[in-house]
């Protein structure tokens, strides 16, 4: 359970201080983003679906709010973003449909503009830290995920720390990574990359990751197999000519389509 929220931590604090290519080059202005759910019944697709995600953009295109809703359409989470003056993302607020906030994020930066630090408070208890190291030419060479956790139901509370060592060729692409987990020695983590150092296969000991890419780096298929390699879980992204992703279907462990979710950006 700890790798998984450790996982699920690294996930959400990349997304948080990385700046993807989903701005169009369109001369209109994008002001918002609305991400539909549909589920499949029977193998068809409902034609009834319901808000999953809307996106507000400020008059620089950056996201400003990020509305989260679940499945019966309802407000579960909000997260405002705040930018300095250059453009670095330096807080996230998270806050619960009643407006009580439930985390709060800061990011740290050097003159250069690398990140050097993010940090998650809980309001409940806990943090989420992350320290990044870089080398002369920019590449990110050392993590360091450091959290602490209050579980209510199991009245628990554990800490845990992570930190991955990455490799670089002469070309400035991932090569390599090694692990260490709670202080134990390092290890090679068993992710192999392509030639542009994109991700292409992950061991994570009980289960494996497999990926594939467009022509413009964004991933377009994500496979979750068990430990005898069979399929648990398919994901699948198309994208619009801006290399926006519009579509995301997830397929069971028979291949068959259980949900998409559909992008439709709105502009000015």
């Amino acid at each position: 359970m700890k790798k998984v929220i450790i996982l699920l931590i690294v996930i959400l604090i990349t997304i948080l201080s990385c700046s993807p290519n989903e701005k169009p080059t369109s001369k209109k202005i994008l002001i918002e983003s609305r991400t539909i759910k549909y589920k499949y019944s029977n193998g068809k697709l409902d034609s009834t679906g319901t808000l999953y995600e809307r996106i507000i953009f400020d008059k620089q295109g950056r996201d400003s709010i990020i509305e989260n809703y679940n499945d019966g359409g309802s407000l579960f989470l909000s997260t405002k973003l705040y930018y300095d003056s250059i453009g670095n993302k330096i807080k996230s607020v998270d806050c619960k449909p009643d407006g009580k906030v439930e985390s709060t994020t800061e990011f740290k930066y050097s003159g250069d503009g690398h990140l050097l630090e993010s940090r998650r408070e809980h309001t409940g208890g806990g943090f989420n830290r992350g320290q990044f190291k870089y080398d002369s030419l920019g590449n990110r060479i050392k993590e360091i995920w450091t959290s602490e956790w209050y579980i209510d139901d199991q009245n628990e509370r554990y800490a845990s720390e992570v930190i991955l060592l990455r490799k670089y060729n002469d070309n400035g692409y991932c090569i390599g990574v090694k692990e260490s987990e709670d202080g134990k020695p390092f290890i090679d983590k068993k992710t192999l990359f392509d030639s542009l150092g994109h991700i292409i296969y992950e061991d994570w000991g009980d289960n494996f990751q497999k990926y594939k890419y467009n022509k413009n780096g964004s991933e377009i298929e994500h496979l979750y197999l068990d430990i005898n390699h069979k399929l648990v879980k398919r994901l699948v992204s198309v994208y619009d000519t801006n290399n926006v992703r519009i579509e995301y279907t997830t397929y069971d462990s028979l291949n068959k389509p259980i949900e998409v979710l559909k992008k439709e950006l709105i502009f000015k």
